[in-house]
């Protein structure tokens, strides 16, 4: 992939608890050891309005959902700008632990609507290549984040609520740049399905 090529790019999705720090981190080595070369990107971002919206998960939300979902398309504004266009403009992998599929899902489980979520995003967001949902129970992901991370969870991380932004990523199914895989099981075998649907979707060697 030349520098004169746009790039890929990847986001990788799924409930709290379900992998996608972890499995990012571990395809964007993947693919460097095949000699590509990528970006790590994470949403929210470290930028004003990022940290913002990680205030939300610590102090409660004392916003209305709307008003939420505006920060998060500010903070993207931002991000698109400044660091997943201009990657994608040098020909790079841009690897992203969760994008806006991600407010399709948790801003769509607070009642707004998921297609205009959708629609509002694409008018300035680059569409994905490939999103790659990792789908776990939420007994699962919450169970993770107390056992392993040794974390209280946050106000986004309670039970019926992971239910619903489950239940909206699944919906999701249907879209053509979307890959549904068993976030459920060990790291390493999450990991493999992910490289072998990466290397299958864009056919790389």
């Amino acid at each position: 992939m030349g520098a004169s090529e746009r790039g890929l790019l990847i986001t990788i999705e799924g409930i709290d608890g379900v992998g996608k720090t972890t499995q990012a981190a571990m395809l964007a080595e993947f693919l460097r050891g095949k000699g590509y070369r990528v970006v790590e990107l994470k949403e929210p971002t470290d930028g004003f309005w990022g940290k913002k919206i990680r205030n939300l998960t610590k102090k409660g939300r004392n916003v209305t959902p709307k008003e939420e979902c505006q920060w998060f398309l500010k903070d993207r504004m931002e991000d698109v700008k400044n660091n997943i266009n201009p990657a994608l403009e040098s020909g790079n992998i841009v690897i992203m632990d969760r994008y806006y599929y991600s407010n399709m899902a948790y801003q769509g489980a607070l009642g707004l609507n998921k297609k205009r979520i959708r629609e509002e995003n694409e008018k300035f967001a680059v569409k994905p290549d490939l999103v790659i949902i990792l789908d776990a129970p939420p007994e699962t992901g919450l169970g993770r984040i107390k056992n392993q991370r040794n974390e209280d969870l946050n106000y986004f991380e309670t039970m019926e609520y992971q239910k619903k932004v489950r239940e909206l990523f699944l919906s999701m199914k249907d879209f053509d740049n979307v890959r549904i895989l068993d976030g459920s099981k060990g790291k390493n075998e999450v990991q493999e399905n992910i490289r072998m649907t990466v290397c299958k979707f864009f056919n790389l060697d």
